[in-house]
This record gives C-alpha cells, structure tokens and sequence, in this order.
C-alpha cells in the first residue's frame, strides 16, 4: 500500500471497517496486498472537500472510520464510524 504522491495543499483519506479495523479500497472492499493497482486512498484538493466525502459516506456506511493526511503523511484527524459512536 504506496502513500499517494500529494501537492501540498491536498489530503488524502483512508478507510477502514470499524469493526475488523480491515483496510478498505476506494470500492469499499477489502484491501488485498497481492491486487496490482488496487487504490485505497482518496486524494482530495482541500480538507473541506475531504471532510464532505467523508459525511456523504458515513450517511450510506455507518461502519466505516476514516483517516485524513495531509501530504506530509501525518495524520489529521481520525473520524470515528457512526456504527462505532
């Protein structure tokens, strides 16, 4: 799993299943090591456009957490699944 290359203004996030804590791809399956090209991470221009993903989402999968980096590969801010609060 590569960390996007990332202009700097840009974030990328990640998800993961609240309960297993298994990685998810950008299709919402399950992150698979020996898939060629399989994406995980979602590249964003801003952290608001980030942030709007993530709600839009969690309104259709309350199972799912989220990371957000920055391109500096820190995290951000973890979002806690609504399945999970």
């Amino acid at each position: 799993m590569k960390f996007p290359t990332l202009e700097e203004n840009e974030f990328t996030v990640l998800m993961a299943n609240c309960e297993t804590g298994i990685v998810l791809d950008v299709n919402f399956n399950i992150y698979q090591n020996n898939i060629e090209n399989q994406e995980v991470y979602s590249i964003f221009e801003n952290i608001q456009q980030a942030k709007e993903f993530i709600n839009k989402t969690s309104e259709k999968y309350d199972k799912i957490e989220f990371i957000i980096y920055n391109s500096k590969q820190e995290v951000v801010e973890f979002i806690k699944a609504k399945f999970g609060s």
